[in-house]
């Protein structure tokens, strides 16, 4: 963005501040939109932020960090919505709003002044206390993120709580205790915010407590700012919990459930148009997993894992199909949640959003961040109950704020015990299950394409493009072969918009009640047979399948019909120097 631009601004330019504002308008509503995840919302975070920065824009001195600045001013107002907007308070109830001083009413009618209150706070005060007061960082992360020194972030955080002091005094439950936190902090305010705010170095930390436990008044006041900041927090939802804590508050949950049942909607956007397949899961440790499901492309299905088989009960084929689970895939493959959270994290930034409320109980809203390279982001939203600290929503955006992909729980029972019996197939009289040819069920590893077509003995084939995410994985079929499966994926979306699958033993498996059609394709440069799939399950809408020279292939995807027939013809050979 041009600095003169910015200047001329700043000075009061008014055909230069439309032209700013034309310019990061649209970057704007996409970042409130990817946090917010409401229109209307976002909307307002967007309004309320360009007149903050039309009103700040003067006191802006280094013009090369605009844009860093007004985006902190932007993510900031998304905080003060979600904290304290009327619209998330459907769902809350007396006993989650009860701040334990004062009746649900008056917590309410506090919420909404405090909101109103800290958006009345000049600009600078105003980020110093969200940032630490609401978002839950130190002050010497604050002072870094702003580029301050210590001493006027500590002031400013004073200010601020102090204004927001005389605004809370009306409501407190006995006014004589209220916090006299003057403007100017005294030295031993300046000590104690230090000790409170956890920025004193250990050596003067054992000092300051020593000389705390001789002085009366000192404790006295150390009282009076830790109700205060006691209250304020329990107002403003102050989150300090890192990515890391949650992850070890669910390990311990889960070494502590024995089994769990949950049903799951599992729901898959294209082009705004939902497709959704519910689920009923149970899990019993250590590996007993059971889902019941049923939808168009397949009709009810069971799956049954216990003991390292795995049974898939199609009960509109009347067919059984037996896996065996290798030794891999019965250590990672059963859920853990811990390592879940631990993958979203891989790669992406994250942010703790706060405590919102679905289903009427708390659950805590935690966003991933991807960056694309010259597109923006791709966020992830997660939501966790806070009394069983398990997932109860998982929501994935592509980098245009779109949402792809909707993982939610509907109902969560845990440790009910659950008995064995729920883990045995009920078959009906006269099926069977076909011991013959039981294929062992590996989990995808990846594997780069050199290595590949030492194990193919030929260069695997590749779709040539500059616009894709590729990523290549090896999958098991029998021992000692197997296929090679590429997902190509569109920079910016959270789904591969293409899956290629080949190798020297057939590795396609198709819906049971799928309908296969032959068609006509050209493929490495001379006609060749395949089979047509209408899929329409989880982003995949058709499957193409053909062999040739004894390898079989097959390609699928978000693709439409004419579309995926190309496909096979645009297949190149990758260019491999070293091939065993």
């Amino acid at each position: 963005m041009k600095k003169d631009l910015i200047g001329r601004a700043r000075q009061g330019d008014l055909e230069a501040w439309e032209v700013l504002i034309r310019e990061i308008y649209p970057q704007a509503s996409k970042q409130a939109f990817c946090l917010l995840r409401d229109k209307d919302l976002a909307q307002d975070a967007v309004q309320n932020t360009m007149l903050k920065v039309f009103n700040n824009l003067s006191g802006l001195k280094d013009e090369g960090a605009f844009n860093g600045w007004w985006r902190r001013i932007l993510t900031n107002e998304v905080y003060l919505l979600l904290r304290f907007s009327s619209r998330v308070m459907p769902g809350m109830t007396a006993e989650l709003l009860n701040t334990g001083e004062l009746p649900v009413e008056d917590a309410v009618t506090l919420k909404l002044e405090l909101g109103q209150a800290i958006k009345r706070l000049p600009l600078e005060q105003q980020q110093i206390l969200l940032d630490i007061d609401l978002r839950g960082l130190n002050l010497q992360e604050a002072a870094e993120e702003y580029n301050l020194p210590l001493g006027t972030v500590k002031s400013r955080l004073f200010r601020a709580r102090a204004r927001l002091q005389e605004t809370l005094k009306q409501y407190r439950k006995k006014p004589k205790e209220r916090v006299d936190m003057t403007i100017e902090p005294s030295d031993i305010k300046d000590r104690i915010c230090d000790y409170l705010e956890g920025t004193m170095e250990a050596a003067a930390r054992n000092s300051f407590e020593q000389e705390l436990s001789q002085n009366p008044a000192w404790q006295q006041e150390m009282k009076k700012q830790k109700d205060f900041l006691t209250f304020l927090h329990s107002l403003t939802g102050k989150i300090t919990l890192s990515v890391t804590e949650i992850k070890d508050k669910v390990q311990a949950v889960i070494e502590k459930t024995e089994d769990y049942e949950e049903i799951v909607d599992a729901t898959f956007f294209e082009q705004g148009k939902p497709t959704t397949m519910t689920s009923h899961i149970w899990f019993k440790k250590p590996d007993c997993y059971r889902t019941d499901g049923d939808n168009a492309a397949t009709g009810p299905i069971t799956v049954i894992m216990k003991d390292g088989i795995m049974l898939s009960w199609l009960a509109d084929k009347r067919q059984v199909r037996k896996l065996i689970l290798s030794q891999e895939y019965r250590e990672r493959g059963n859920f853990n949640f811990p390592d879940s959270l631990k993958a979203m994290a891989e790669n992406k930034s994250s942010r703790i959003l706060g405590t919102e409320y679905l289903q009427g109980r708390p659950v805590l809203h935690v966003q991933f961040s991807e960056q694309v390279p010259g597109l923006g982001e791709m966020n992830t939203h997660h939501w966790m109950d806070k009394e069983t600290w398990m997932p109860i929503r998982t929501e994935y955006y592509n980098v245009k704020g779109e949402l792809v992909n909707r993982r939610e729980v509907r109902e969560l029972r845990l440790n009910q015990g659950l008995p064995d019996s729920l883990f045995e197939l009920d078959l009906p009289e006269g099926v069977t299950i076909e011991e013959e040819n039981t294929q062992v069920l590996n989990l995808p590893q990846d594997i780069t394409l050199t290595e590949a077509a030492e194990r193919f003995h030929q260069a695997p084939y590749i779709l040539p493009g500059q616009n894709y995410k590729i990523k290549h994985q090896w999958i098991e079929v029998k021992e000692g072969k197997g296929a090679l499966l590429s997902m190509y994926s569109v920079l910016g979306e959270q789904n591969p918009l293409l899956i290629v699958t080949q190798g020297p033993v057939p590795h396609t498996n198709l819906p049971p009640n799928a309908s296969r059609s032959p068609v006509e394709i050209e493929f490495d440069g001379r006609k060749a047979t395949g089979g047509l799939t209408k899929i329409e399950l989880a982003g995949v809408k058709y499957m193409l399948d053909w062999q040739d020279n004894g390898y079989s292939y097959s390609c699928g995807g978000q693709l439409e019909k004419d579309e995926l027939l190309k496909i096979p013809g645009k297949l190149t050979q990758a260019e491999l120097k070293h091939i065993a």
